[in-house]
């Protein structure tokens, strides 16, 4: 993304999310991405504590994550989060992990491109966003308004014959 979407979430790479390969097992990226997705409804007005207080939270309907490059132990990542769409139950979303080394060069490791949709736990089903979390996504959609859409979003899996 240039220009990049605002970061949402910084970590280190714990000990315990390598593999046998000494870098970050996949798992691990699932987790981090998902870990900056919480921060980001959080932002949005809908916190565990709002979620415990009135029953509405989200769920990811579906992701797709490529590995563009390994991160290794204790090494810094951050998560930038671009909304691509948005209606009253989904959210489309965009996240980029770039990484950092210890010469201070700043790489994109992985990304994430997700749909997340607002449920109501009560009856287990999509339900519209609160109308305050409705104006902090149209907020942000007005923010990202300029960003291109990421060349990476919209992928599928496949082998590419020459």
């Amino acid at each position: 993304m240039t220009p990049k979407a605002p970061i949402i979430y910084r970590t280190r790479i714990k000990p315990e999310w390598l593999d046998y390969n000494n870098h970050m097992n996949v798992a691990y990226y699932v987790l981090i991405f998902d870990l900056a997705g919480v921060e980001l409804v959080s932002q949005l007005g809908l916190s565990e504590a709002v979620t415990e207080q009135t029953g509405i939270s989200w769920m990811v309907l579906e992701n797709h994550i490529t590995y563009n490059n390994e991160v290794i132990l204790d090494q810094p990542v951050e998560i930038r989060c671009q909304l691509i769409d948005h209606d009253s139950k989904r959210l489309h979303l965009y996240f980029e992990m770039y990484a950092h080394t210890d010469m201070g060069v700043e790489y994109l490791a992985a990304t994430l491109e997700q749909m997340a949709m607002c449920v109501d736990l009560n009856s287990r089903s999509s339900c519209e966003f609160p109308a305050g979390v409705t104006e902090q996504i149209d907020a942000i959609a007005q923010l990202q308004a300029d960003l291109p859409k990421p060349a990476n979003i919209g992928r599928k899996i496949g082998i590419r014959r020459r």
